[in-house]
């Protein structure tokens, strides 16, 4: 076989493989999805969102960042078309983060001895059970109201 048609073998193989992986019907569907989340009456500062897949809703998660208790994905990055359980952290550090030793000398050299921030219940996250529908068609609006005391309420 000379180097033309080992050259030309190979062209077609390769688009092959690149047309194989484009417009896949096996993609799953997703769907936009935005909303509000607040702790006792609050927007919660910055935190995050996860769309956990649960039940018959097969597939994988999807996350939002939350910004002054606002969320948004958009369809392309959005969470699969199902039912989903919701989990909600705060990403807030105080301003010094627990791993950062130049953060730990500057809070000893003002005298602070305790870090304020601000924290979801771990029955909003790691053991919530929250759960939503996202629906194709929408509106996909989601609306969470936390308590500290870790009763969970959505709206």
């Amino acid at each position: 076989m000379n180097f033309n048609r080992l050259a030309s073998a190979f062209s077609v193989c390769l688009a092959l493989v690149a047309l194989a992986g484009c417009g896949s019907s096996n993609e799953l569907p997703r769907a936009s999805v935005r909303g509000m989340v607040l702790l006792d009456g609050e927007p919660l500062p910055e935190g995050i969102i996860r769309f956990v897949p649960t039940g018959a809703t097969k597939g994988p998660k999807s996350f939002a960042e939350i910004r002054v208790g606002m969320f948004k994905v958009d369809k392309q990055y959005g969470p699969i078309v199902g039912t989903h359980r919701i989990e909600i952290i705060s990403t807030d550090d105080g301003g010094f983060p627990e791993d950062d030793e130049e953060a730990f000398k500057r809070m000893q050299e003002q005298g602070i001895t305790k870090i304020d921030k601000i924290t979801v219940p771990a029955a909003y996250n790691k053991r919530s059970q929250l759960t939503e529908s996202v629906t194709p068609e929408g509106p996909n609006d989601f609306n969470f109201e936390l308590s500290s005391n870790s009763k969970q309420k959505k709206n």
